[in-house]
């Protein structure tokens, strides 16, 4: 991999795994979107950016090196090989994944905003998400302009803490509101996010466990999109049919510690490949 820079524009060649569509549309973000020609603009960590691929090379625009360095290396998790993690796996349906999809990557998102975006995500499909995040973004978030346009940051905890259940559930949060404004209260009041990049996978599930709104589903979405915590296998209802019909394992209970079994230590990562190939193609 070779990152160079030209004017505001970075740019990223022989990275054999990276697709803009592969990333953005397999449910693990929901603030960025496609403007066409390949192009997907969002913002992430308060920063507007826009990703295009041609050809062999990946763009970003507009981006600093100190802020490549800072945020979007770690962010589109660019140091982990992904060509080469499930090169010796023998199973089947994992290899069609990784074909059907070989530009995804995991990201790594901040930590607030993903465990936010989850609790909405509950009962919910990524449209719905989208357009629930963009109206609360719109209503409480800090607003910032970016080459000619306006952009706001995801709410602090403070910010959407200061909204009432009444405005989330204008937002199209419905039932989700009291435990959206529960958890960021609770995050307010002293709940530690920055504790769980240290604590063991089980230990940072539990203490997730405790916020409003947060169950095992959600718990692994946020220690794997956000954490980087690679043996969350999060379960939703495509994830559970893929387990069912092709492994056999339909115990919710299970569903984790078999696929750490199967997969390793990046089961994570495997998930995301088994779950956009089996909702793209109707598994």
């Amino acid at each position: 991999m070779e990152i160079s820079f030209k004017g505001k524009e970075a740019r990223i060649t022989g990275l054999a795994a990276f697709d803009p569509v592969h990333i953005f549309e397999n449910g693990q973000a929901f603030r960025f979107t496609d403007v066409g020609d390949g192009v997907y603009e969002g913002v992430a960590f308060g920063h507007f950016l826009r990703v295009q691929k041609k050809e062999d090379t990946v763009c970003l625009f507009p981006v600093t090196e100190e802020e490549f360095a800072e945020i979007w290396r770690g962010y589109f998790d660019l140091d982990r090989d992904y060509a080469g993690l499930f090169v010796d796996c023998a199973d089947e349906a994992l290899k069609r994944g990784c074909e059907y999809a070989p530009g995804l990557r995991v990201l790594r998102q901040e930590p607030f905003e993903t465990l936010i975006s989850f609790i909405i995500s509950t009962n919910n499909n990524v449209k719905r998400i989208r357009g629930i995040i963009k109206k609360i973004c719109e209503a409480c978030g800090t607003a910032f302009a970016c080459e000619g346009g306006e952009y706001h940051a995801f709410p602090t905890p403070a910010q959407l803490a200061g909204m009432s259940e009444v405005q989330l559930k204008e937002c199209g949060c419905g039932y989700r509101a009291p435990y959206i404004l529960g958890t960021a209260c609770a995050v307010l009041a002293g709940f530690n996010l920055d504790q769980l990049y240290d604590m063991p996978y089980e230990s940072a599930k539990m203490e997730l466990e405790q916020l409003p709104g947060v169950g095992p589903k959600v718990a692994d979405c946020v220690l794997l999109f956000a954490y980087g915590k690679t043996q969350a296998f999060p379960a939703d209802v495509w994830v559970r049919r893929v387990m069912k019909e092709l492994y056999g394992v339909e115990d919710i209970k299970k569903i984790q510690s078999y696929a750490v079994e199967r997969f390793g230590a990046q089961a994570g990562i495997a998930q995301q490949y088994l779950f956009y190939y089996a909702r793209e193609n109707g598994l």
